[in-house]
């Protein structure tokens, strides 16, 4: 006869909250001072400083510290611009009246000198670097040889016989007063017209058949005859009287003519981009103080050419040009209150131009009227498309350049932007939300405002246009960092670098976790979870999370509810041996491979809402987390 043995009833486990690795809720969501931390999604952070998501989103961490290039500064004052890549194997910069080199960690050398102390851009084109700071254009060459850029010499017009007219060729140069004329001589005229009067002193040149020739000697020049200045050949030796007929084109006049304020015109830009539809032919110039609205246009693949005529006013002269970007075979063209765009139209081969201008035209098309960009730094191309930044609206994604249609204009930044309660980036200064600088790195778009840094990483959160504009900007991931004051960025292969604000260093980004000998403070708070069940009340029993392995770490913890907080403190030493994180007050040789669960024992009961902080602050630790448990009861109803 058998025995019957009556057991309990197994007691079912308590729920949980899984988030982070092996979940199906990532802690990779970013900040959001958009909503109340209750109203937010389960994988953001109302509270969250200096941690990144790394492993593909798996792992929260500290950031890399940071460190000076060079040990020295080269003084007080910030950076005032660098190009964004090396060139020829070294960094280039611009800080207080000069422009510097700088190899690995080399003390920075100096290649021009007697500059304008102003903020400045670089743009590489045609196997050249130009700097523009609004007073002096520059050319850096491969050796780093660095001068004030030589004008191109236009020829205005050829095959033009000595009582003048001819043929138009090209236009008018803004950068230089020289111009040349291209006469045929007849073999019986001394005087040969120019197409101008009222010319300047300096000396006019010339060749005939290729022979130069002296002004006082072999011609004189009345330069102020009415209709038009006049060579004078007869009363100078070799030829002392009328030149002989011969090929077409072979007495060609060197002479100068100031137009008051054309070079400003030019040098008084800031920014600089190329652009010629498919193909990147020619350079446009803006921020030009005395035309707020207008683009210039270099000459075909010359920056050193800059036409008279080619040029275009956008929009009203009461909203300045910004910033531009290329938009697929489209130039954006981003004003404070508005966006317009360009296209390359096909040249018109009507023989009037010349070979360097036939005819190519840039027509205006408005985008949006009531949406702009005031913060030129903010602009990048992100996954083909154009990210920019306003002050007073927040950031914005172009996914479109379709004519008049604005629904192409998207936000993205509303995570970040703050409410009354909660401050986020559009309660920065607005002066320091104008001088904003931003790179597009290793799949994140950095924006740096004062000395706050803002980081999308669009790997994991991409911008994509569902159709709910609100959805689609609240799931993109946001991180906000401190201590990061960059004027301009440099990327060198996997490395990022920027130059300080405030002083004249470059400085890089290292792993470890101390900024310049300092302490990081970093935390990560999660959402106010009320588990589903807003109107019951609950016990938090347990709570378990994992950090990655890297070495010794205490991680202060704070557990909140509508009843208070408590604090704890938890030591964590996940050891993984690392030279390059290495330090010798928390030196181990200990191998962690897999690192273990931390549990705590929050004992926090009868709450409707509960919240975790972890935060670090200690120098060279870690703060880092792979995996988060939450286990609870549910006690009873809210009465």
């Amino acid at each position: 006869m058998g025995i019957s043995i009556d057991r309990p009833a197994a007691t079912a486990a308590p729920p949980e909250l899984r988030m982070g690795a092996d979940s199906q809720v990532m802690l990779s969501g970013g900040v959001s001072y958009k909503y109340d931390p209750t109203q937010i999604r389960d994988n953001q952070s109302p509270a969250l400083l200096n941690m990144l998501a790394n492993d593909n989103g798996s792992i929260l961490s500290k950031r890399d510290g940071q460190a000076y290039v060079y040990s020295s500064s080269l003084g007080v004052g910030g950076i005032n611009g660098a190009y964004g890549r090396l060139w020829a194997g070294q960094r280039i910069f611009a800080w207080g009246t000069a422009l510097y080199r700088q190899s690995g960690s080399g003390t920075p050398v100096q290649i021009m000198s007697g500059l304008t102390n102003a903020p400045g851009s670089f743009l590489a084109f045609g196997g050249k670097l130009y700097y523009l700071n609004g007073n002096q254009f520059v050319v850096i060459d491969g050796s780093f040889a660095a001068v004030l850029v030589t004008p191109f010499v236009p020829t205005l017009t050829i095959s033009v016989p000595p009582s003048g007219g001819g043929t138009p060729y090209q236009q008018a140069n803004l950068l230089t007063p020289a111009f040349k004329v291209s006469f045929s001589s007849d073999g019986s005229a001394t005087k040969y017209y120019l197409p101008v009067t009222g010319l300047d002193v300096t000396a006019v040149t010339l060749t005939i058949n290729g022979t130069p020739k002296t002004e006082g000697t072999h011609f004189s020049v009345n330069r102020t005859a009415s209709p038009y200045a006049y060579i004078d050949f007869s009363g100078g030796s070799s030829p002392n009287g009328a030149i002989a007929t011969s090929a077409p084109n072979n007495v060609i006049v060197t002479a100068y003519k100031t137009n008051p304020g054309a070079g400003r015109r030019i040098v008084g830009c800031r920014y600089a981009i190329e652009y010629g539809g498919d193909n990147d032919t020619r350079v446009f110039l803006w921020g030009n103080e005395d035309s707020p609205n207008r683009v210039y246009r270099s000459g075909l693949m010359d920056p050193t050419y800059w036409p008279e005529n080619e040029y275009s006013d956008i929009g009203s002269s009461s909203e300045s040009v910004v910033a531009c970007a290329k938009h697929y075979d489209k130039l954006v063209y981003l004003k404070e209150r508005s966006l317009y765009f360009t296209s390359y139209s096909d040249p018109v081969t009507q023989g009037f131009w010349g070979a360097s201008q036939i005819g190519a035209t840039f027509p205006l098309y408005p985008i949006n009227s009531s949406i702009g960009c005031d913060m030129p730094g903010s602009v990048q191309i992100i996954d083909n498309n154009i990210v920019f930044f306003n002050s007073t609206m927040g950031g914005f994604i172009i996914t479109s350049t379709a004519l008049k249609d604005e629904r192409n204009v998207m936000p993205i930044s509303g995570n970040i932007n703050g409410a009354p309660t909660r401050p986020g980036l559009l309660n920065l200064l607005q002066s320091d939300l104008q001088a904003a600088s931003s790179a597009d790195f290793n799949g994140q778009y950095w924006l740096s405002v004062g000395n706050m840094t803002f980081v999308w990483d669009y790997r994991l959160s991409p911008y994509i246009n569902s159709g709910d504009v609100s959805a689609d900007e609240e799931r993109l991931s946001w991180f906000p960092l401190s201590n990061i004051d960059a004027a301009c960025w440099i990327q060198e292969g996997s490395n990022l670098y920027y130059g300080s604000r405030t002083d004249g260093c470059l400085v890089g980004f290292q792993a470890n976790q101390n900024d310049f000998g300092q302490p990081i403070d970093a935390y990560w708070r999660t959402k106010r979870f009320s588990f589903g069940l807003p109107d019951w009340l609950k016990t938090v029993k347990k709570v378990w999370f994992t950090s990655k392995a890297g070495g010794y770490s205490t991680v202060n913890i704070r557990y909140i509810s509508e009843r208070g907080e408590k604090v704890d403190e938890e030591e964590v030493n996940v050891n993984s041996f690392r030279w390059d994180l290495a330090a010798w007050d928390t030196w181990t040789w200990s191998v962690n491979e897999y690192p273990p669960p931390e549990r705590l024992r929050p004992r926090t009961k009868k709450v409707v809402y509960f919240q975790l902080e972890f935060t670090n602050n200690a120098l060279n630790e870690n703060l880092s987390l792979m995996s988060l448990i939450i286990q609870y009861l549910i006690v009873k109803k809210v009465k």
